[in-house]
């Protein structure tokens, strides 16, 4: 069974088959029943194509990069963030002695073949991306994947584009199941966001549907049009009776708009925005047939809609494997080809729109009002924490170790505790241990336990170490890097061996965890100077997920003291608030001790604030108040009736400060006059009218 499902592939969480597994052995010498592929295009499936896309700001360099990094950290090409994958094309090169496939006789070396099975599944390695297709969503690249006996393939057919054919097998056996239910019926439905998506699923309906057939195509107002051209227009107008762009993410507007055109026998949902489920259900007859053509989609979000409303309809959901799709996704190739290589590219442009999220479990979570409760106080208002969120929450599911990486402060620990709460362990211990506050002399006795009277003492009974009590759950390694060479061999065993000693014991002690780790150094560096050994490294760095700076995600800055003012206001018992420019001056400034800084500010801000609100003068004061001392500024915000505040003079004095306090900390005029953006000629003027 293991070469036939290619388990003897999976590295890590052993056990489970390669879709499931977090990384697959992608080395390139075959087993006796595998077949290695030269590659040479890959298509990425579109949700992941656009994530990448948006996460690599559209660069090429980019994106190129982005999905090498995928494949490095997985073994294959499985977007931890959207969980999908892709197909590919290539090359045989190599054929193992035991090979075969059912649907592929006499296959040869140099056979051009299209794998037909996600690259969720398929051990793949890329030497080089050489060229990104915008309009399909495709790369042309260098390297190589390894094929066991079930996966499907086909012949490549040189007669067929093969950018259009990938794109066809792309939506596996969907295209043929919208087409066998489109039989007889009249009217139909397709909803999207993706014009040649929608093309494929208008085309699979005319192409069987009655002679008088209606097909109605929506697509969203932010749909990027990257065919575009004569040729693709006259396809629009033989395919669609009409076509509407409309606001999905308003579907009762959308329904308002076509409630005229409708109820529909046979709707689709392509797209892979919410709402569009709403659309299909509200639009279709009682005894219709709804087909949601992928999984990106808000299947359940249908199912609940159509128990609320009391209407009774056939939901299907996407095909995976259908014998024989491969022949009707060749036909409508077939059809489309003309029109789709005659047609005028452009280059598609993704906005990152929070409204548009391109994560399945994002959406999930906003539509069923989720996000919160996963959440708890994670704060990831920004696009970099939302994709890091993310992926805590794909990493989660995976049985597998985890390094946690960045600077102090930004939030380690409670991506480790995220990383367990939705977790399958969930229900077991979590243990959490600070490496860096471990006594040297105590650290194998806290780990590992200790048998009865094993004490240098005599004294005492047995006791329990971190490992045993964590076991069949998680345990938390933070600061990894402050562990000696001599304990990071013992934990290296652990891992390997899955048993350890207890200190004095001479029976090995079972243990079952997984461990998440956290450095706030860069342990390849470490490693680089001999204090971190490599082989553990890969052993805790199974996945990486690295969180940002706070610096490098100023957006999160306003939720965050928001956040803060409420936790810090149920325990203080007081409120406040804070004014819009203290929140932008917060914003500019470097935080070199991330959130655990700003945390501490707000909460110094909550207490010495003189009113409600807190405004920028108090910001202000509580983080330069070196600055504020003689400034008059002090006092500016509570003056007795009938006081005059001199405004000149504060202004002078809070600018001969912050003279002082940057002439101090920079020394030469030069690098103080550059820090505080001024010449130095000004420099030197007002350093003489201070007397500084």
């Amino acid at each position: 069974m293991e070469h036939i499902y290619g388990i003897n592939r999976v590295l890590e969480p052993q056990h489970v088959l390669p879709t499931s597994a977090w990384k697959l052995d992608n080395s390139r010498e075959i087993r006796p029943f595998e077949v290695r592929v030269a590659l040479s295009k890959i298509h990425v499936e579109g949700t992941s194509f656009k994530q990448i896309c948006l996460e690599a700001n559209d660069n090429d360099e980019r994106i190129k990069q982005k999905i090498m990094d995928i494949v490095i950290r997985r073994g294959k090409l499985h977007n931890p963030v959207t969980d999908t994958g892709g197909l590919f094309c290539g090359v045989v090169d190599a054929i193992g002695d035991e090979y075969s496939n059912l649907r592929v006789r006499d296959l040869k070396l140099g056979d051009e073949i299209i794998c037909n099975a996600s690259t969720t599944t398929i051990p793949i390695h890329i030497e080089r991306v050489l060229a990104v297709d915008h309009a399909f969503g495709q790369i042309d690249v260098e390297g190589y994947a390894i094929i066991y006996p079930l996966v499907p393939i086909i012949r490549r057919d040189r007669d067929f584009p093969i950018d259009l054919m990938l794109y066809a097998l792309n939506e596996s056996g969907t295209l043929l199941k919208v087409g066998n239910f489109a039989v007889g019926k009249r009217k139909f439905l397709v909803v999207g966001n993706n014009q040649l998506t929608n093309i494929f699923f208008g085309r699979a309906i005319r192409k069987v549907a009655r002679e008088d057939c209606e097909i109605i195509c929506l697509l969203d107002q932010k749909t990027e049009i990257v065919l575009g051209g004569s040729s693709m227009e006259r396809l629009m107008r033989e395919i669609f009776t009409e076509v509407r762009y409309v606001d999905i993410l308003r579907p009762l507007e959308c329904m308002e708009e076509i409630a005229h055109l409708g109820p529909f026998d046979l709707s689709v949902n392509c797209a892979d925005i919410p709402g569009a489920e709403t659309i299909n259900i509200l639009a279709t007859r009682n005894g219709g047939v709804v087909v949601f053509a992928n999984l990106i989609n808000n299947y359940n979000i249908a199912l609940y809609i159509t128990e609320a409303i009391s209407k009774q309809l056939d939901i299907r959901c996407a095909d995976g494997y259908r014998e024989s799709y491969d022949k009707f996704d060749y036909d409508i190739v077939q059809d489309l080809a003309p029109y789709v290589q005659n047609a005028v590219r452009s280059r598609g442009s993704f906005d990152d729109d929070p409204s548009y999220p391109v994560s399945r479990k994002s959406r999930l979570r906003e539509a069923s009002g989720q996000r919160q409760t996963v959440m708890e106080d994670f704060v990831c208002e920004s696009g970099a924490m939302a994709m890091v969120f993310d992926e805590i929450l794909t990493v989660s599911k995976y049985d597998c170790n985890v390094l946690i990486t960045g600077e102090t402060g930004v939030g380690k620990e409670k991506v480790a505790n995220l990383i367990y709460k939705n977790s399958g362990r969930f229900m077991q211990p979590f243990i959490k241990v600070n490496c860096a506050s471990v006594q040297p002399e105590l650290i194998e006795l806290d780990f590992f336990g200790c048998e009865e009277g094993a004490l240098a003492d005599g004294r005492g009974g047995a006791r329990k170490g971190y490992f045993e009590l964590a076991d069949n759950g998680v345990i938390f390694l933070d600061d990894i890097s402050e562990l000696s060479l001599d304990m990071q061999a013992k934990l290296l065993r652990v891992i390997q061996d899955g048993e350890f000693f207890r200190v004095g014991g001479t029976v090995p002690v079972k243990t079952n965890v997984r461990i998440l780790s956290a450095a706030g150094k860069d342990l390849e560096q470490q490693i680089g100077e001999g204090k971190f050994r490599r082989d553990l490294y890969y052993r805790l760095n199974v996945v990486r997920i690295h969180v940002p700076r706070l610096r490098d995600r100023t957006s999160d800055i306003p939720a965050l003291v928001e956040h803060f003012l409420e936790k810090y206001g149920k325990r203080f018992d007081m409120k406040r608030s804070i004014d819009r420019d203290a929140i932008e001056y917060l914003k500019q400034n470097e935080w070199q001790g991330n959130i655990r800084e700003l945390e501490h500010v707000v909460q110094r801000l909550m207490i010495s604030a003189h009113g409600e609100e807190i405004t920028l003068i108090d910001v202000m004061r509580e983080m330069h108040g070196e600055i504020f001392e003689n400034s008059g500024l002090e006092s500016a915000g509570h003056l007795e009736n009938g006081q005059v505040m001199d405004l000149e003079r504060m202004v002078e004095n809070f600018e001969k400060n912050i003279l002082k306090h940057a002439c101090e900390e920079f020394g030469s005029t030069r690098k103080t006059a550059r820090a505080i953006g001024i010449s130095q000629t000004q420099l030197v003027r007002k350093k003489k009218k201070y007397n500084l």
